[in-house]
């Protein structure tokens, strides 16, 4: 973006049941994502990142979550401005 930011967000991933522990230990081996947790609600984990460019969004998403046996569903949001306390 300015050269020294990185692009930060967020992937909501549903997993087929009953593998929501063990997709969560592969995602958060992934380049990029620097947490992944399970939670309650619509969604079954959440996998926070950081990347340089915005085409290492879709890599992360498209060829390293989306391929993660048991994935069944992704929805990415990149943050557009953060607030630090």
């Amino acid at each position: 973006m300015w050269g020294y930011e990185l692009i930060t967000g967020y992937v909501f991933i549903n997993t087929e049941k009953g593998r929501t522990l063990d997709v969560v230990t592969e995602v958060a081996n992934i380049k990029g994502v620097k947490t992944a947790c399970v939670i309650t609600g619509t969604f079954d984990i959440v996998a926070t990142f950081e990347v340089k460019d915005v085409k290492d969004v879709g890599e992360m998403v498209a060829r390293g979550i989306d391929s993660v046996d048991g994935v069944s569903l992704t929805q990415t949001a990149i943050c557009v401005k953060c607030c630090l306390k």
